[in-house]
């Protein structure tokens, strides 16, 4: 009410634009109505305006010279300490409010009073115009993108939506606060957990200010957006264009090069690689230029960060072990020595999944017993078990992919050549440093290693430590070991649809394409799983027969080669219940895969080296030559040819060589043959490239970015809260498939000893272990 007195009042004071304000007249005629007394507020209002009309000083020439409009109202200190106390007062912003906006009664029928709207408004757009322009110039230098370091993965990786927040936060607080209102209304602010007021304005107003336009661009580019497409959203300033994108990819792959060829000097290394299969697609067919599928190699380089290089001397102590080693080769008592050694280590770790099975099983129910955390539940110390962390995340940096096979000793030769030039090793002096003072670990498949210890073979009187491959130390993928195990496993016990064997198990559980061993796409997983479950209800069924007893006994007794020759002994040949033997047989063998697995799974090196001589006797008996090659060219290499410094003192094959750890978890760690796998899967399908121009050439160019691509993939997907999609699935609960399977185990009774109880011949499972021993001793 004070205010609109005061309004009007002013107004009756500029008699010549009275006529002009009438609408401002309403708030007056209502409120002060005749014979009302005066309120002692107005009264004194009233004696200032009459006061300024007695001085002929109109109220806007009074506010004027107030608000530093006259040079002596600026210096005198009096009305420079009332005009400080005004502009501080908490009831200015209620002021403003109120001339930009006059109140009314409630009562009121009128037009709402303009007041000073029209000139508040005016200079609040203003005003806030100018403050924006200031505000985003000095958050400018946040969003710029210097082409020499725009596409450096640590550029775009530290380009976040929380850098960003904090960044407009600091530097321009008015803009954030503005656009966080625009974004959400005050009742959604405590639910937008997750949101931040994402702008492209900045990009607007210059094209150099486009980090997040360049983190979108590369994401979008590799996740199947069209050139069209690009362009569009390239017109709403949300990427950058689709040349600009095309053009950004040799850039990364240039520098990703640069980075690896620097890293091998600094850090331990080990370089994997595979072939791989891609079909190039002719838009425009001509005699020369046609559809066709052709077969090239990729290779990764690893780099452990936390591992330090292998020193200067270790070339020419690994030449001079491996002389010595030649010499002395590992005899088969030394091999049976091995196993007889390493097998109490095996024992106690499949003793304690023999345990696993039955407190998982939820018939059990030990997420309520109050003793389920009990040491004698937790699983026992690993044997030797890598370092895990953020410090020990292994860095991989592909290589570009090349239209080479590798199916000849001659292909491989100039892959390794190959590899070494885009390392840049080239030149005759690099090829000499290289010969004389590095150590290079190939890993690879069965295939690749047969390839490169045949060609290290065949190469052995050759002129110079180069061509001679004298630096090289080969080291077996465990996937592709893995594989021949549970590949081993699918032979020996594959059986009849009658037996009780694993073609029984497929079909009673309607598992399709598991007939057949295959080393292409799901058999192996499948297979892993499947043995799972078989074992599963194997162990459980020897559960509810042992009762009480100690799942100690249950291995010595129901899976070990001790309790099969026991069994030999105490019953003569008539009298053998083959199908418990059996039983026997098959758990010692699956609890030894299942070990082997969670020792790569946890990193446990010194339980998969426990585990080489058995797999040694397995592959043996079993037909796998290959395989057993591998195991005893490994053994022989870490007892007699490796050199200290390689096998022993820095444990490099063990601890560098067989598995890697891409995320820091200490229980996810992966075998390098796998990661290769992964690698060529990026190649071939996730990170595809298509169209007219598509070429070996330009795969060799695009390959090496792709550990920057997926990193900024994961880091966008983690930015949107959209990277748990296809990341995990839910499996199918295993209890009906485990149920069905005991309950054809326990009608067929083989879990109980029966005198004379035969299988027929082909659902008789070799012992191989046995068969692997004996061929050793002949």
């Amino acid at each position: 009410m004070t205010l609109d007195v005061f309004e009007s009042c002013d107004i009756a004071g500029n008699e010549s634009e009275a006529s002009e304000q009438e609408t401002d007249l309403e708030t007056e005629d209502e409120m002060m109505e005749e014979g009302q007394p005066m309120t002692p507020m107005q009264t004194v209002i009233q004696g200032v305006l009459d006061l300024l009309k007695a001085n002929q000083v109109h109220f806007d020439d009074f506010m004027d010279a107030f608000s530093w409009g006259d040079k002596g109202c600026i210096q005198d200190a009096s009305i420079r300490n009332t005009r400080t106390r005004f502009l501080h007062s908490e009831k200015l912003p209620i002021i403003l409010k109120r001339w930009a906006k006059p109140p009314r009664t409630e009562t009121s029928k009128k037009k709402q009073p303009e007041g000073g709207s029209k000139s508040v408004k005016e200079f609040a757009l203003q005003y806030v115009q100018d403050l924006f322009d200031k505000e985003l110039e000095d958050l400018a230098p946040s969003m710029l993108s210097p082409t020499s370091e725009d596409v450096e993965k640590a550029t775009l990786l530290d380009t976040t939506f929380a850098n960003l927040d904090i960044a407009i936060k600091s530097k321009a607080p008015y803009l954030y606060r503005v656009v966080q209102s625009l974004t959400w209304r005050s009742s959604q602010e405590k639910r937008n957990v997750h949101k931040t007021p994402a702008n492209m304005l900045f990009y607007s107003r210059s094209h150099h200010r486009c980090r997040f336009q360049k983190l979108l661009a590369i994401y979008l580019k590799f996740k199947g957006i069209s050139a069209k497409g690009f362009d569009t959203l390239h017109a709403m300033a949300l990427t950058m264009s689709h040349k600009w994108t095309s053009d950004a990819v040799p850039q990364i792959s240039a520098k990703s090069m640069e980075e690896v060829k620097e890293m091998i000097k600094c850090y331990a290394w080990l370089v994997s690689y595979d072939n791989v299969n891609i079909s190039f697609r002719a838009f425009s067919q001509r005699v020369d230029h046609n559809t066709n599928f052709s077969s090239g190699t990729a290779a990764t380089v690893y780099i452990k960060p936390n591992a330090p290089p292998l020193s200067a001397a270790a070339n020419q102590n690994l030449r001079k072990k491996r002389a010595e080693g030649l010499l002395n080769p590992l005899s088969n008592k030394d091999i049976t020595d091995l196993a007889t050694k390493s097998y109490p280590h095996v024992r106690t770790f499949m003793i304690h999944q023999v345990l696993e099975f039955l407190i998982r099983c939820p018939e059990f129910e030990c997420g309520s017993y109050p003793n389920k955390d009990d040491y004698r539940f937790k699983p026992p110390p690993a044997i030797r078990k890598l370092p895990a962390g953020p410090t020990n995340i292994t860095r991989q940096y592909m290589l570009g992919t090349v239209g080479i096979a590798e199916a000849s000793y001659k292909d491989n030769e100039r892959l390794i050549k190959e590899w070494f030039k885009q390392l840049g090793w080239a030149s005759p002096l690099e090829r000499l440093k290289v010969a004389t003072s590095k150590v290079v670990a190939w890993i690879g498949d069965q295939l690749t290693m047969d390839r490169l210890c045949g060609l290290f073979k065949f190469r052995a009187r050759d002129e110079n430590s180069f061509e001679r491959l004298d630096y090289s130390v080969f080291a077996f993928g465990w996937l592709h070991c893995r594989m021949a195990f549970a590949n081993s496993l699918h032979k020996q016990y594959l059986g009849t649809s009658q037996g009780r064997g694993l073609m029984h198990t497929f079909i009673l559980l309607s598992k399709k394409g598991l007939n057949t061993a295959k080393t292409e796409g799901p058999f192996f997983n499948d297979l892993t799983e499947l043995l799972n479950h078989v074992a599963e209800v194997h162990i459980l069924e020897d559960w509810l027969l042992a009762g009480q007893k100690l799942a100690k006994k249950i291995v010595n007794t129901r899976a070990s080669s001790h309790a099969l020759t026991n069994l030999s002994l105490k019953y003569p040949d008539k009298d053998l219940d083959e199908a418990f033997h059996q039983t026997i047989m098959f758990n010692r063998d699956v609890l030894q895969y299942l070990v082997l697995n969670r020792a790569i799974k946890e990193g446990d090196v010194g339980l998969m080296e426990d585990m080489l001589p058995h797999l040694y006797f397995r592959f043996l008996g079993g037909g796998n030559g290959r395989y057993a090659i591998e195991m005893l060219e490994t053994m022989q290499g870490l007892y007699r040819e490796w050199d200290e410094e390689i096998a022993a003192d820095r444990n490099f094959v063990r601890e560098h060589c067989w598995v890697i750890n891409m995320t820091g978890r200490p229980e996810d760690w992966c075998k390098i043959d796998r990661a290769q796998e992964f690698n060529i899967k990026g190649i071939k399908v996730t990170y595809r490239s298509e169209g007219p121009n598509i070429c070996w050439d330009y795969m060799t160019k695009l390959h090496p970015a792709i550990h920057v691509i997926r990193a900024v993939t994961d880091h966008i997907e983690k930015e949107y809260g959209t990277y748990t999609r296809g990341k995990k699935h839910t499996s199918p609960s295993k209890d009906k498939d485990v149920n069905k399977l005991r309950a054809a185990y326990c009608e067929a009774g083989y879990h109980s000893y029966t005198g004379g109880r035969r299988l027929k011949k082909e659902d008789l499972a070799k012992d191989v272990l046995k068969e692997g021993f004996l061929k050793l001793k002949e």
